[in-house]
């Protein structure tokens, strides 16, 4: 029997031409919406709200069919929705009319195709948005690679030569560490290494949003320790690098050791001072002071050194001493409550410091610990059952109640190990509770009067709501730069339900793209979900024709030790299906770009978005001794 007499078959051709009218009734409802977005955007649009209203059906049994009858099975047609869905209508009805009377419904499939955007023509929006978002395409391959630029005293001109060269074509700059000064001589050295390389690269300034983390947290003693790299003989070849911060100084990221001073005594030190004193084994040290800068200090030391909660240091400038100095060392970053599975745990959102928990003799918790969050409004709609993750989900706990001074009871659910340590600073995240807190914070609105002067693109974090959306877009032009592009950081489990609309509004104000910030999605979701998550968001990006960044932890193993490990180079390798894939910061990170590079170059010639690409195997023939 053929296809034209299975019953079957006709169903199929209705079932497409329901379809059909299923984009366009959900089009006709979305009309204003679509009118809102730019004419040179407004297809992108539509076809996003043609992708929603395919996916609202449940397509399995249709696209069985239509494979066994040799027509498209919409599987790929993310990008061309209305052209893929007519596409299969017009073969269906082109064989119907041969042996049915149809000739009315085929001609108006036939001249709605006509109509419909091609998967060439979707191809190009997406190519064309991307490189307004990211600059011109790289020579040698389509998805573009981004990497996150360590401290200001790291990125200099010279590492930004080594990723250029390497690869780089969009540098990101983190707004939640450092300041303006610190961002402005980021930028610099890279304007200076673009004139040296020649090499084309967009600033991509990332704004640190309403992060809730733990507050600080009681610690009986402050220490910090140094010591310079040796070789196998013991010798020093590479000082330790000390930071010396002013007291005033608002607090900077980094991982180099810190100890902080008074204003005054900041005032009076110069370069090349040395700051001697003996340390808490009583032993005779001397810091360096190798630069000089508006709120903090860059100090060197070629001695393996202690200093416990202060230290008077001697101010020896040429071969004259100078008044005394006060070291001191700030709060211990790694003060820490000790938390076990079955343990309680108090949250509180009062400014209080945390503090560990009271145990008995035999490691019962007599007096639950106590921990702070940094933004207390988040915890308004937190209730009974919800779960409160920390630490990037490692220390799990459940609300068990509220006791008299108004603090949650957690119940301690599960913990990376059997004595899990909660730091201050630590991130936490509430997967099941609604926040309704603005997704643009004031300290957002300080950066992006900086970010407009020097960056190309902006990332609005911890995205949530389109009026979260909608308040960036007012802000950029009350500062008069509508022309930026905007990034939205989808890593909670709100900013993820409310995808489409995030991005029929960012729309409204291309350029635009949208960035898979795994680690704290993958928190949100749940880990065994992230992988089904990532290919939605990034189907519904090329509904959009919308650029995708593919971010958290990529090849994060070799750019810190320069060795990778195997996952990672697959999760690499699977990263080609978005437009952009940003690298973090590490000791090896122009390698990793390197190697980056290389299996993106090699990934675009067997795969584009969804669709397997057949070029010639090597392998894909018998030698002739096997035949």
């Amino acid at each position: 029997m053929s296809p034209t007499d299975d019953p079957s078959f006709r169903e199929v051709a209705r079932e497409l031409v329901a379809v059909e009218s299923g984009l366009r009734a959900l089009e006709l409802e979305m009309s204003t919406a679509i009118a809102a977005v730019p004419a040179t955007h407004r297809e992108s649009a539509k076809n996003l709200v043609h992708y929603v209203a395919l996916r609202q059906r449940d397509l399995r049994d249709l696209q069985e069919h239509l494979s066994r009858y040799g027509l498209s099975s919409l599987g790929r047609s993310e990008s061309y929705v209305m052209g893929g869905v007519l596409a299969a209508s017009l073969r269906a009805h082109e064989s119907l009319s041969l042996k049915h009377s149809c000739s009315a419904e085929l001609e108006r499939v036939k001249q709605a195709s006509l109509l419909a955007m091609s998967f060439e023509t979707a191809k190009g929006r997406l190519h064309g948005h991307t490189v307004e978002m990211f600059g011109p395409r790289p020579a040698d391959r389509h998805v573009y690679i981004m990497v996150t630029a360590p401290s200001a005293s790291e990125a200099d001109s010279e590492w930004m030569c080594k990723l250029l060269e390497a690869g780089m074509n969009v540098l990101r700059i983190n707004c939640a560490h450092e300041g303006e000064a610190e961002w402005a001589r980021v930028a610099d050295a890279l304007l200076r290494a673009k004139e040296r390389t020649g090499k084309p690269c967009r600033v991509l300034m990332d704004l640190p949003g309403p992060k809730i983390r733990t507050g600080a947290i009681k610690s009986h003693r402050r220490i910090a320790s140094w010591k310079p790299d040796r070789d196998e003989l013991g010798r020093a070849v590479r000082p330790a690098r000390i930071v010396i911060r002013r007291a005033s100084a608002r607090e900077l990221g980094g991982s180099s050791p810190a100890l902080r001073i008074d204003d005054e005594a900041f005032a009076r030190l110069r370069v090349a001072d040395e700051l001697r004193f003996r340390d808490a084994r009583d032993k005779r040290r001397t810091l360096l002071i190798e630069e000089v800068e508006s709120d903090q200090l860059i100090a060197s030391s070629l001695e393996h050194t202690f200093l416990l909660d202060e230290v008077s240091a001697q101010v020896r400038r040429g071969k004259k001493d100078r008044d005394h100095v006060v070291l001191e060392v700030p709060d211990a970053s790694d003060a820490a409550i000790d938390v076990r599975a079955g343990d309680t745990l108090l949250l509180t959102s009062k400014d209080i410091v945390g503090a560990a928990p009271v145990r008995s003799s035999d490691g019962g918790c007599e007096q639950p610990g106590i921990v702070a969050c940094t933004l207390p409004a988040a915890l308004e709609h937190l209730q009974v059952g919800q779960r409160v993750l920390f630490d990037d989900g490692r220390i799990q706990a459940v609300v068990e109640g509220r006791n008299d001074e108004g603090a949650f009871v957690l119940r301690i659910a599960r913990t990376y190990q059997a004595t899990a340590k909660l730091r201050s600073e630590k991130g936490i995240n509430l997967p099941d509770t609604r926040i309704t807190i603005p997704g643009l914070t004031e300290e957002d609105r300080g950066a992006l009067a900086f970010v407009v002067k020097r960056a190309d693109a902006v990332s609005l974090s911890f995205v949530r709501s389109v009026d979260d959306v909608r308040a960036l877009h007012a802000e950029l032009t009350r500062l008069g730069r509508t022309d930026i592009g905007v990034t939205l950081k989808i890593e909670t489990r709100a900013g993820f339900e409310n995808l489409p609309a995030l991005l029929l509004e960012g729309l409204r104000k291309p350029p635009l793209s949208v960035m898979i910030a795994r680690g704290d999605l993958a928190v949100e979701v749940g880990f065994e979900r992230l992988a089904e998550l990532q290919e939605e968001i990034l189907w519904l990006c090329e509904a959009a024709h919308v650029p995708a960044i593919w971010a958290t932890q990529v090849l994060d193993t070799l750019a810190r030790t320069g060795v990778p490990s195997r996952a990672e180079v697959t999760d690499a390798s699977a990263s080609v299906a978005a437009e952009c894939v940003m690298l973090n910061k590490g000791a090896f990170v122009h390698e990793a770009v390197a190697v980056l590079s290389s299996i993106l170059r090699r990934m675009e010639q067997h795969r584009y978005k969804k669709r397997s690409l057949f070029r010639k195997l090597d392998v894909s023939s018998f030698a002739r001794h096997d035949r």
